[in-house]
């Protein structure tokens, strides 16, 4: 790919596909709060209609852009953030695993509102795609 070129859709999620599976191989085998089911949510996600955004994780999250955003090649501008994400840890019972979807924009107020939290990638997802259209592609305030 072209340094100056933007990137498409696809692309970022490549190299989504290609971070989560690392992250994961990184914490697989070791005593962490963060369970190594990032791949498992990125290839879900992208699956499904989040696929037409740009995919980026942060602080656990996974969370989406409509366009390019500054870290990504090519961009000209900062795309606007949608108002909802899908976190990651291992607070279920037991320390299983569990994904918890958000309604909102992290870090900023008014906080985020938890929609879902569930041990299936897929529920998480299919609750985010729900969610998003009746909010819209948000821009950051």
């Amino acid at each position: 790919m072209e340094t100056n070129a933007a990137w498409s859709p696809a692309a970022a999620w490549d190299w989504m596909e290609e971070a989560a599976r690392s992250a994961d191989a990184a914490v697989r085998g070791t005593n962490s709060w963060v369970p190594p089911v990032a791949e498992e949510l990125v290839l879900t996600a992208r699956a499904r209609a989040l696929s037409q955004w740009y995919p980026f994780t942060s602080h656990n999250y996974l969370r989406f852009v409509d366009g390019p955003t500054f870290w990504m090649p090519g961009a000209l501008d900062d795309g606007g953030e949608l108002a909802g994400s899908i976190s990651f840890d291992t607070g279920g019972p037991g320390g299983c695993p569990v994904f918890r979807v958000w309604s909102g924009l992290l870090l900023r107020k008014p906080d985020p509102v938890l929609v879902l939290a569930t041990e299936n990638a897929a529920e998480a997802v299919e609750a985010l795609v729900a969610l998003l259209p009746s909010h819209g592609a948000e821009s950051r305030p």
